[in-house]
């Protein structure tokens, strides 16, 4: 049985995989010119740019204009000398990350204290707010 030789189409041929020409990208020309549309921003992102924000916060009989942020940490703080274990744990566990600008060497090793170390440490602040008492 003689093989058929495969037939050449012919160059003006439309079908499969064989658009018009006039339907055909020009040379240079890209498939989708606008490209792909900018992503939504990620969680990271939407924070970071929270964070930086003002707002106005009372210290004392005066307001004062703070980052997010630095509003945050003083409020982990206050509740942690108010003997608040969980804000205390976290402020230790924000204390024992390092910092991404220092470098290796000079990032100090820090262990967490336990429940116990950070009710011992709290009590010495119960001076400070006597309501609140020893948790």
């Amino acid at each position: 049985m003689p093989k058929k030789s495969p037939k050449a189409p012919p160059s003006d041929s439309v079908g499969y995989r064989r658009p018009p020409k006039q339907h055909q990208f020009k040379p240079g020309q890209s498939g989708n010119p606008k490209g792909r549309p900018k992503g939504a921003p990620t969680l990271q992102e939407v924070m970071a740019k929270e964070a930086t924000k003002h707002i106005k916060i009372k210290q004392g009989d005066k307001i004062i204009v703070v980052p997010k942020l630095e509003a945050l940490a003083r409020r982990v703080y206050a509740k942690a000398l108010e003997g608040d274990l969980a804000a205390a744990r976290m402020v230790f566990q924000l204390a024992a990350e390092p910092e991404t600008a220092t470098t290796a060497e000079s990032a100090e090793s820090f262990a967490l204290p336990d429940d116990e170390v950070i009710k011992r440490m709290l009590s010495r602040f119960d001076h400070v707010n006597p309501q609140s008492g020893s948790k």
